[in-house]
């Protein structure tokens, strides 16, 4: 993958694995929120009390005790609905009576049965007789006013209404765990309790309550209240659909989320991080030594610019160099440039005379005299010979204002700071400049220099750049230059100063100094 796909996937990529990495940390969150969520939900859709005026009965009964406030819809316990009912029986199990009770069982929506026990005979919804009586267990049953609430098997609550001729109208409702969750665990995985004030009755109880770990509690009215314990196995149970639709649906948000990232200007996404780095001066030079190639010594290097990352990674210039000159970052990452090669140069030893390092400067730089004058100031704050510097030129863009360039360019010249013409030939302005402006050094670019020993026709435009360099009286620089064919034709035609991989790489400055030490033993011997 190239650096520049990299930098612009690297950020939706760091996102995105985040996200996943989150989501996957906050699964047993999810479970218990949406375990609690779903237990409040179904129990508050049925249970809002509501005001006691509206439970007064149509028999001219007292209002009910205010723990049997339940909501029109029946709710949990289901009260509500048989108050409705008592005003229409006989209680005598006539017809009449076993047809209001069928009516009513069949308009509710969490009763399974409904009976009537008076002194003399019983019925039900089947029919005469009800199979189901209404003794309870009184250590394991809630009484208040005239109810009494218990449980009943499969985890179903059986609420036996009194009335004080020893008759009894009897509900059973749909399993309670059926009430509270969609989906089916094994019971042992759910503990459910009723209470009312300081007593709890057992609602589903197979195993002790120690065992289970998550716990949802919930008021069905002032003193009853509903209690669920949930073991780890019993909350995926429950919560596994309703998981599955949050974690699909945080997917696709991160994912959205990515594509956003993705689709931002590139642009804007390397300036913000070409910011980033000028602040934490990531941008330092890599040295690549100009080499006389009759001689062997080393004449001076050349400093390119190269984006070191905190974690050492290197980004090419070619990602944003472009973008940096648009922006007008470029002037700061020269400024760096330029601070951290006058530091380096004084740090070298045993170096020529004429030894140079070269810096990359863009022309609108050169049509500014702050620029020559910070850069002398720099050399004189460091004690460095201003010859031991020489900018190179690029025509990557062309010079707006040739005079004020002039002016900046002779002001630096006169200060014995050369001025050097970057890959000739292949931007805006090309020899032109060496009309206008006092340049006195011709850099060849590697793009003509790839031509030697083929058919190019560019192999031409070689020749023709170094007959105008000698016909200028420049001296002349080739770049890029890989082979020994190219270094001995180079010879031939009188171009000896050398810079490229046949030589050397560009080198952090530790390597430069090993380099030039490496160099001059060789010039010894």
């Amino acid at each position: 993958m190239n650096n520049n796909l990299l930098l612009r996937w690297k950020q939706p990529l760091i996102v995105f694995i985040l996200g996943f990495c989150l989501i996957f940390l906050m699964q047993n969150v999810l479970k218990v929120v949406l375990f609690q969520y779903e237990l409040y939900h179904r129990v508050n859709l049925k249970n809002k009390i509501v005001e006691p005026s509206s439970l007064l009965l149509d028999t001219g009964m007292k209002t009910l005790d205010s723990d049997l406030y339940l909501p029109e819809h029946e709710g949990i316990i289901a009260i509500n609905g048989m108050e409705k009912l008592i005003p229409k029986l006989t209680f005598t199990c006539s017809k009449h009576d076993i047809k209001e009770m069928r009516i009513a069982n069949d308009m509710s929506t969490n009763i399974t049965f409904l009976g009537l026990i008076t002194p003399d005979t019983s019925c039900s919804i089947y029919g005469l007789h009800s199979p189901i009586n209404a003794s309870y267990d009184s250590k394991n049953a809630i009484t208040l006013d005239n109810y009494t609430i218990t449980p009943y098997l499969g985890s179903r609550i059986k609420i036996i209404r009194h009335f004080p001729n020893n008759s009894y109208l009897m509900t059973i409702t749909d399993p309670l765990n059926r009430q509270l969750y969609f989906n089916n665990t094994d019971e042992r995985n759910v503990v459910i309790f009723l209470g009312y004030k300081d007593k709890r009755i057992d609602i589903q109880s197979k195993i002790n309550t120690n065992n289970h770990y998550h716990k949802f509690t919930e008021k069905l009215s002032d003193n009853i209240y509903i209690d669920v314990y949930v073991t780890p196995k019993g909350l995926t149970d429950i919560v596994h659909s309703e998981l599955d639709l949050v974690n699909t649906f945080l997917g696709i948000l991160i994912f959205i989320i990515c594509l956003f990232l993705w689709l931002r200007p590139q642009q804007r996404t390397i300036t913000m991080a070409i910011e980033r780095g000028i602040k934490k001066k990531e941008f330092i030079p890599y040295y690549q030594p100009i080499i006389n190639s009759v001689t062997g010594s080393i004449i001076g290097c050349e400093s390119l610019i190269r984006w070191c990352k905190a974690n050492g990674e290197i980004i090419s210039p070619a990602i944003f160099i472009d973008i940096a000159e648009q922006n007008k970052q470029i002037y700061e990452i020269t400024d760096l440039l330029i601070s951290q090669v006058t530091n380096d140069i004084t740090k070298l030893n045993n170096i020529s005379d004429d030894f140079f390092i070269g810096i990359n400067v863009v022309p609108r730089q050169l049509q500014n005299q702050t620029f020559a004058t910070k850069l002398l100031n720099t050399l004189s704050a460091n004690k460095v010979p201003n010859h031991r510097i020489s900018i190179e030129v690029t025509e990557r863009t062309p010079f707006t204002d040739l005079a004020s360039a002039k002016a900046v360019m002779q002001r630096l010249v006169d200060n014995h700071i050369g001025i050097k013409l970057d890959d000739a030939g292949t931007g805006f302005g090309g020899f032109s400049y060496f009309q206008e402006l006092p340049i006195n050094t011709l850099k060849i670019d590697k793009m003509f220099i790839d031509t030697i020993g083929t058919c190019d026709v560019k192999a031409n435009i070689l020749n023709a750049i170094i007959s105008f360099g000698k016909e200028a009286k420049l001296t002349m620089i080739a770049e890029g230059v890989e082979t020994l064919e190219q270094v001995n034709y180079l010879k031939t035609q009188g171009i000896f100063l050398i810079q490229g991989f046949f030589y050397a790489k560009p080198m952090p400055f530790s390597d430069l100094e090993r380099y030039i030490d490496n160099n001059i033993k060789k010039d010894k011997h």
